[in-house]
């Protein structure tokens, strides 16, 4: 059975993202050329192709790996993991972003070639801090194997 547990995969290493999640958007687009001749109804369209596909998450920062986020200190060591995580330094610094899994079978989802668009967070409630990220995957294909 598949479980919603999103995770970071970056250089061997796994970052859980903090819980609970309450938004995760997909948002595949194409690109394509369309024609309109004069005076005639209709249009034509040409060279569709998939772009890369856009995630945006929202979440909050009760847990990280499965355990309390007790304090604000504890939010901010979660929020800092986070933000290594999804951190970009160089053009070719790619990660995997993985949504689903089932131990069971070594069955997975998720997008690979990663990098990060935006990560944003709100300390401004300090019982429960929250974030935001767009991550955009320039391979558009789900994967459903075990971390490259």
């Amino acid at each position: 059975m598949l479980t919603f547990k999103p995770c970071i995969w970056r250089d061997g290493a796994l970052t859980e993202l903090p819980r609970p999640v309450d938004v995760v958007r997909v948002q595949d687009s194409w690109d394509f050329a369309q024609f309109k001749v004069p005076l005639a109804s209709g249009d034509a369209i040409e060279g569709r192709s998939l772009n890369g596909v856009d995630i945006s998450l929202e979440g909050r920062v009760g847990r990280q790996a499965g355990v309390l986020t007790a304090d604000e200190g504890d939010m901010l060591a979660a929020l800092d993991a986070l933000r290594a995580a999804l951190g970009v330094s160089a053009p070719e610094d790619e990660y995997e972003l993985f949504l689903y899994h089932d131990s069971s079978s070594g069955t997975y989802r998720s997008f690979r070639e990663c990098t990060t668009v935006r990560f944003e967070y709100d300390l401004s409630a300090p019982q429960l801090f929250s974030y935001s990220a767009v991550i955009h995957a320039s391979d558009p294909a789900i994967y459903t194997d075990a971390p490259s």
